[in-house]
């Protein structure tokens, strides 16, 4: 199967995106389908940019590491009348190529909507800013142009059903690659950071508004009155980084909280399967890639119980929700770092959970989405 895969942000960005199209690559790759990949340049692509067509492209103000592409490319367009699944993860510049191209060649399109747009819209200015119902009116215009909708969790695609979304959608977490956490830690994380003692909590993730890293500061800082010897790791950057540090030197964090910046992808693995406990209070994620990484790692998460997070964490099975109250955050942190029997039966499950879920096992459901589009394709053409 020729599949071509259009995405608005890739290598050598670092995101959840970017992690799922690469896995997602490898493993079609992998199982003999030949995959073409359709993507904006980047001034720090390097070698990278021969992996994918490229398109022309700028940065967008308004949303740092976001690029918004000019979708012409002559041997990108040559290379689309071949394809038969195309496969888009963005539904902006390159995500209307897609569009374009599956019109213009008869060629099956799946999308994968990856963003809850309607609570990223803070990133945008007043001014220019939709409403809710225009940017919900637009992800319904879009996709309803689709062969089908891959939605990363049930929660996501309930969401999407209640913006009157007609095509077919379908609940596909996109696993993570078991092969990268099999190997052993070669990065004493303890030693490198000084922390031979501590109780090391995690976060991972982009710093930005919608990750809610404010209300976890100050969870993290109630936590402390019981648990002195506790530190909060937070891997990962973005716009609001320089935010955040300054808000936890306000809270008076500025000893015990520390901010690592990206990591490359070896330690970042050495890192959470190191760790004490995985801490994440985001409400807009689709899936939550990063929960489900820490759970390969065996590292139990306490997270807030919202959107795509419910379908990723049994609670009191592979690791504990709670509201958005920092005294219970800080509550659920305590109760496992005081238990590590409970933390090991929790990290455990959690373990085979994501190892029945990994990449290639999500593979195959891609591939039966991609399968069934193509067949009611096809009846539709012949009848």
């Amino acid at each position: 199967m020729k599949i071509g895969i259009f995405t608005d942000t890739y290598l050598p960005e670092i995101n959840g995106v970017v992690s799922v199209v690469r896995l997602m690559e490898r493993e079609l790759r992998r199982e003999g389908h030949e995959v073409t990949v359709f993507a904006p340049t980047h001034p720090e692509q390097g070698s990278v940019a021969a992996e994918a067509y490229r398109f022309p492209s700028w940065n967008f103000i308004f949303y740092k590491g976001r690029r918004v592409a000019l979708p012409y490319n002559r041997r990108a367009l040559r290379a689309i009348s071949g394809l038969e699944i195309i496969h888009s993860h963005d539904p902006f510049s390159l995500g209307l190529l897609a569009l374009w191209a599956s019109k213009r060649y008869s060629i099956p399109h799946v999308h994968t909507y990856h963003t809850f747009y309607a609570e990223y819209r803070r990133y945008l200015p007043w001014p220019i800013r939709p409403s809710r119902r225009m940017t919900e009116e637009m992800s319904r215009a879009f996709c309803n142009r689709c062969d089908a909708v891959i939605a990363p969790s049930e929660q996501m695609a309930e969401e999407l059903r209640k913006y009157g979304i007609t095509r077919p959608i379908f609940a596909l977490p996109f696993g993570v690659d078991e092969e990268e956490f099999a190997r052993q830690p070669a990065w004493d994380v303890r030693a490198a950071l000084g922390l031979p003692d501590q109780d090391l909590l995690l976060y991972v993730g982009r710093l930005g508004m919608e990750k809610n890293l404010w209300f976890l500061l100050r969870a993290y800082k109630r936590l402390l009155q019981d648990r002195p010897q506790a530190r909060l790791i937070i891997a990962g950057d973005g716009p609001y980084r320089h935010e955040l540090e300054g808000y936890a030197a306000e809270l008076g964090l500025r000893e015990s909280v520390i901010f690592t910046g990206y990591l490359p992808r070896e330690r970042l693995i050495d890192l959470y399967k190191q760790a004490t406990l995985f801490v994440f209070a985001s409400k807009t994620e689709t899936q939550g890639l990063v929960l489900v990484e820490a759970m390969m790692a065996g590292l139990p998460p306490v997270a807030v119980g919202a959107m795509g997070v419910l379908d990723v964490v049994t609670p009191s099975e592979t690791g504990l929700l709670v509201g958005e109250d920092e005294e219970e955050f800080a509550r659920a942190c305590l109760s496992l770092l005081e238990d590590e029997r409970e933390r090991e039966r929790l990290g455990e499950a959690g373990r085979r959970w994501a190892a029945a879920r990994s990449a290639r096992a999500s593979t195959q459901r891609l591939l039966s989405i991609y399968r069934q589009v193509s067949g009611e394709r096809i009846g539709q053409q012949s009848g």
